[in-house]
């Protein structure tokens, strides 16, 4: 068995090529898809594989090759699955040196509404269903030490089996979008996002993270603007410093006209899908006193915007407002919450469901949540803005003035945290 980790990425914003830049001799018969709102492409960034199933499209790597046998591997893909009739399997992805030699032949298909995997001979049937025209976050495990072969669908556990003998094959083609069973091709059909390979088998936390991180903003140096989560939802910076963060680096910003902002956020308030599950967890440290915008979201039009999180005072003093979300001056905030200090940092997390309303953490610890009363936050049928300091021409808002100090640790979910989660974030 090898020991060096391979790592291949193909995000297939507009091209084939490997993200870390060794892969990139994939051809492809598919097209390149732009995130728009009749596919809901999971970010609103870069582009999706389209693949035509009725025309035998899928993408193809020949050279150099990637060695998948008698060791660890996972694979991971978003995938939306377009109705085509007859149904029948749909190729995610592929390896497959002998077709009919058991453990030799490496699929990994949509059937029946479920995921399956097989090594040929060698199978796993997934339990989970999954919809039809809906963005999913699939997976797919094989530990050599421990000999078992895992299934997850959006960062869960769908399927386990033990005693599973290590693939075999060696010296073929990957492909994605197709995948050999036997005397036949199976062909995708609808679009393939973000396929990630690892000759290693990454644990059950790694996979949530991967298809519930959204972005994170960890504002480090060399690049504070960068998306570090796998998604590459790159941020603006303007009129900001780098300082001393609450872990490594932090920004600093100065209130209106210095700001952090992104774009491509399906979930959040104003984004595209209505009732959308998500979370936002950040340290801040205030060092002015008033009611100050923390976090907006906002569509194209930045007057349909939402102050998701800030802070309000009616004086100034060291500890001088608390928390609110969704805050207005025209009617009773759903959510509000504790006190902060200046020149303290402070971790806060905002979790929103159907179930649940809004939930409300500091410092790790449970404040409180609305309940399932509350509205839902408001959709524009667009991607959402992320605004960090920003205070846009809201006419709900106007008596907040933009956040003041610094800025840490910014992730966005698409799950609600748990207690344990949020802990961890708080407790880094």
């Amino acid at each position: 068995m090898t020991t060096a980790v391979t790592i291949a990425y193909w995000t297939f914003d507009g091209n084939v090529l490997d993200y870390y830049n060794v892969y990139n001799n994939g051809v492809t018969t598919g097209s390149y898809s732009v995130p728009n709102i009749s596919n809901l492409t999971n970010i609103g960034r870069g582009q999706a594989m389209s693949f035509d199933a009725t025309l035998n499209q899928s993408f193809r790597l020949s050279s150099p090759t990637i060695n998948l046998s008698y060791r660890s591997f996972t694979v991971e893909a978003w995938i939306y699955v377009a109705t085509l009739i007859p149904v029948a399997d749909r190729g995610i992805f592929g390896q497959c040196q002998c077709s009919t030699c058991a453990n030799q032949c490496f699929y990994f298909v949509y059937r029946n509404g479920r995921l399956f995997v097989d090594f040929s001979l060698n199978d796993l049937n997934g339990a989970t269903s999954i919809a039809l025209n809906t963005w999913c976050h699939v997976a797919f495990v094989y530990n050599y030490d421990t000999k078992q072969q895992i299934l997850y669908v959006n960062g869960v556990q769908d399927a386990i089996k033990s005693n599973a003998a290590a693939y075999q094959g060696v010296n073929a083609s990957i492909y994605i979008g197709a995948s050999r069973i036997y005397s036949s091709t199976a062909f995708f059909n609808g679009f393939i996002d973000n396929v990630l390979l690892t000759t290693r088998a990454k644990t059950a936390s790694e996979i949530l993270q991967d298809a519930s991180i959204v972005a994170y903003y960890s504002f480090d140096l060399p690049n504070p603007e960068r998306d570090r989560s796998l998604n590459r939802i790159d941020g603006t910076l303007t009129n900001h410093v780098t300082i001393v963060g609450r872990v490594n680096q932090a920004i600093r910003i100065y209130g209106n006209g210095s700001y952090f902002s992104a774009y491509g956020f399906p979930q959040l308030s104003q984004g595209l899908i209505s009732n959308k599950t998500f979370s936002l967890s950040l340290w801040i440290y205030p060092t002015v006193g008033g009611s100050l915008s923390i976090a907006q979201t906002t569509p194209t039009n930045p007057t349909l915007c939402t102050n998701l999180l800030g802070i309000y005072s009616l004086t100034s003093s060291s500890v001088y407002g608390q928390l609110v979300v969704s805050a207005t001056n025209t009617g009773q905030p759903p959510l509000v919450g504790p006190f902060v200090s200046q020149n303290t940092w402070t971790h806060v997390t905002l979790t929103y469901s159907q179930a649940n309303g809004y939930t409300l953490y500091t410092n790790g610890v449970l404040f409180g949540s609305t309940g399932s009363g509350v509205a839902a936050p408001p959709t524009s049928g667009s991607f959402a803005y992320l605004n960090i300091g920003f205070q846009t021409t809201c006419s709900s808002i106007n008596s907040y003035t933009s956040f003041q100090g610094g800025i840490d640790e910014v992730y966005i979910h698409n799950r609600e945290l748990t207690q344990a989660d949020v802990t961890a974030l708080a407790n880094p």
